[in-house]
């Protein structure tokens, strides 16, 4: 976890009046920290790569070949966006940031 992040979260956490964090709580939040960073370049690879794929299928092939692709690309972008929507949304982690996994 950068120092940025670090600082941010202990001025959110004294801000709101909380206690300090004991290491086990830090080692589940620099493990969540990072997901979410290595979830954010998966998505922007993801993003790259479909954008890529369609240009490249957009003249070249039928209409119903270019909505294959598309979609099959678009699967992928949307899987990684559930995802974190998943963790915004119902502050719902991937299995293994849970504390019995952490």
């Amino acid at each position: 976890m950068s120092a940025e992040c670090t600082i941010a979260i202990l001025l959110g956490h004294g801000r709101r009046g909380l206690a300090p964090l004991d290491p086990a709580e830090w080692n589940r939040l620099k493990a969540r920290v990072a997901w979410v960073r290595e979830t954010l370049d998966a998505l922007r690879e993801a993003q790259r790569q479909m954008d890529e794929r369609c240009d490249a299928a957009v003249n070249r092939v039928s209409e119903k070949e270019f909505q294959r692709i598309f979609d099959e690309e678009q699967a992928k972008v949307c899987a990684l966006l559930q995802q974190l929507a998943a963790v915004i949304e119902h502050d719902r982690c991937p299995d293994h940031l849970y504390f019995g996994s952490l």
